[in-house]
């Protein structure tokens, strides 16, 4: 399930990528490659990261914030975004569907980055979450 709730990244674990960078798909005369404008690397592989937004409430209100690879996987009981990847491929029932659905409605302390980014000539409020308990 290509273009779910992560992106392919780099798989160099080392400076300057350390598995944040975005990779492109790039054909090659002996199949499928990744490649990173960061290295300029080409590689076999990438490594899939957790990247999406969801509402979170409280009884004060609700509001959208930003989940990025370390805290998806404290959410998804340490499931990493290539192994849910892997799973969805020929599965009878969606396991990236149902990892979600495990997600909903449970007790968590956020701790978010909260900051104003103009867009458009228009304020907006941006928040992510930095760490989960």
């Amino acid at each position: 399930k290509e273009g779910g709730a992560w992106y392919p990244a780099c798989p160099n674990a080392e400076e300057p990528c350390r598995n944040r960078y975005k990779v492109m798909p790039s054909a090659t005369g002996t199949g499928e490659s990744w490649s990173c404008e960061k290295c300029q690397g080409t590689f076999d592989k990438c490594v899939r990261r957790w990247i999406f937004s969801g509402v979170v409430e409280d009884p004060s209100g609700s509001t959208w914030v930003s989940f990025f690879n370390e805290t998806a996987e404290l959410m998804f009981d340490g499931k990493t975004a290539d192994e849910i990847y892997k799973a969805a491929e020929g599965a009878p029932s969606d396991p990236y569907d149902s990892v979600f659905h495990k997600a909903l409605f449970q007790e968590w302390i956020f701790k978010c980055k909260v900051k104003n980014e103009l867009v458009n000539d228009e304020s907006r409020i941006k928040a992510s979450v930095q760490s989960m308990a």
